[in-house]
């Protein structure tokens, strides 16, 4: 123990250990603080949704007269969706800036509403925000591999090695006390930090934040493990250095920007406006088909209405949704495309972010936060189900061409999401 304590207290006195560690916390400060800022604006917005979505109702409905038809307006109505952000979501933000999380949706044709932009699989590409995360991932080895790099070597160039070898004690014991020390500073800092941001986002310290610790500590201890077999090779401070700044440079651009490159190389994803050309190509050449060709399409998926009487003479407002699913039918083998593509290429990233402790890692939280893209996906279908059950709620409306005052609006579904 003693000379446990003696190591320690040449640790302490070391200006190197006080600028390394001020570095992560005021680091990990400016990360939590920048996280709470962009999820309490999304929070905000979404707390405002419902709000906004009953006052362009009011706005479209309050004018009509009570002979207007509702399937007229049905048109025009916004329904919005909600994508609540996890209480992880602040320490790591992940694809939650880049992804939709409160979606708006009209019951039209589903599939050009959902992908209106590409979505972007920047799962290694980037770490994204100055997050918690982006701390934890980037910052924290830069301050161990400071604070280890020449723990071997400066004994050597400043000749008291030998006198330290002279010593009743193993070289291997020595050096394994000054890494363990190092590595211990800068998880206290970085465990401190997991415990502010609990306190301060109100996360709970319960299991999943012991996992989240558990998994820092092996991070950190991976990157030690380098630090150590590269000071074990006894080359000099400068060579020591930049060795592991390559090591750090490779681990944390090269390899997972071309994981990336391979993924997008391997599984191609479609464009994302293709989805949206078929559905409007499908929904505009319903317009030159005999309606019974549109309705026999539209009661093979929904089979229940296939009994209702549609006007042939005149445009009905049963004809023109029917139209729309037409649109969706259309756009559904693309979309299934798109999906598989989306999930192929964030499968093989999953499994090649292990060749890469620090894209794993990231990825772990992200997992934790509920903000990769799985679980955005996971909020695409929850807006897929919610618009399905808008159809099937309002096609009697529409069928039955009943009248703006005659809907019961405040019986129409609401979205929910639990992740």
């Amino acid at each position: 123990m003693r000379g446990w304590r003696l190591e320690l207290l040449l640790l302490v006195r070391q200006r190197a250990l006080a600028i390394g560690l001020a570095i992560v916390v005021v680091a990990g400060a400016v990360g939590l603080a920048h996280g709470r800022r962009i999820i309490d604006r999304q929070r905000e917005a979404l707390a405002q949704s419902p709000a906004l979505q009953a006052r362009a109702h009011q706005r479209i409905l309050a004018p009509l007269p009570a002979t207007a038809l509702a399937g007229d307006q049905l048109y025009y109505l916004p329904f919005h969706t909600a994508r609540h952000p996890s209480p992880w979501a602040s320490i790591a933000i992940g694809q939650r800036d880049v992804h939709a999380f409160n979606l708006k949706v009209r019951l039209l044709a589903l599939q050009g509403q959902l992908y209106d932009a590409d979505l972007g699989n920047p799962l290694l590409a980037t770490f994204g925000n100055f997050d918690l995360a982006f701390v934890l991932v980037v910052v924290a080895p830069l301050v161990l591999i400071a604070l280890s790099f020449n723990v071997l070597s400066l004994e050597v160039e400043q000749g008291t090695w030998a006198l330290v070898r002279s010593m009743p004690v193993r070289a291997s014991a020595l050096l394994a006390r000054k890494f363990a020390l190092r590595g211990a500073a800068v998880l206290l800092a970085v465990l401190c930090l997991l415990a502010a941001g609990a306190a301060w986002h109100r996360i709970p310290i319960d299991s999943t934040w012991w996992r989240v610790a558990a998994l820092t500590a092996l991070y950190l201890l991976s990157w030690l493990a380098v630090v150590a077999l590269v000071v074990a090779a006894r080359r000099s401070s400068e060579f020591n250095l930049l060795v592991l700044l390559g090591v750090w440079v490779g681990w944390t651009v090269i390899a997972p920007a071309a994981v990336n490159v391979v993924a997008a190389i391997r599984h191609p994803l479609p464009e994302a406006l293709e989805l949206t050309v078929q559905q409007r190509q499908g929904y505009h050449g319903a317009w030159d088909e005999p309606l019974p060709a549109v309705m026999e399409a539209f009661y093979a998926r929904y089979p229940e209405w296939r009994g209702t009487t549609v006007p042939t003479d005149r445009y009905s407002n049963g004809w023109y949704y029917a139209m729309q699913q037409r649109g969706d039918d259309a756009a559904r083998d693309a979309a299934t495309r798109y999906r598989a593509a989306l999930e192929a290429r964030d499968a093989f990233v999953a499994r090649a972010s292990w060749l890469s402790p620090p894209a794993a890692y990231q990825r772990l939280l992200a997992g934790v936060a509920r903000t990769d893209l799985p679980a955005y996906l996971r909020y695409l279908d929850s807006v897929a189900a919610y618009h399905e059950s808008l159809k099937r709620h309002f096609f009697p409306v529409i069928f039955s061409a009943r009248t703006v005052r005659e809907v019961d609006w405040d019986t129409t579904p609401r979205h929910v999401h639990r992740d």
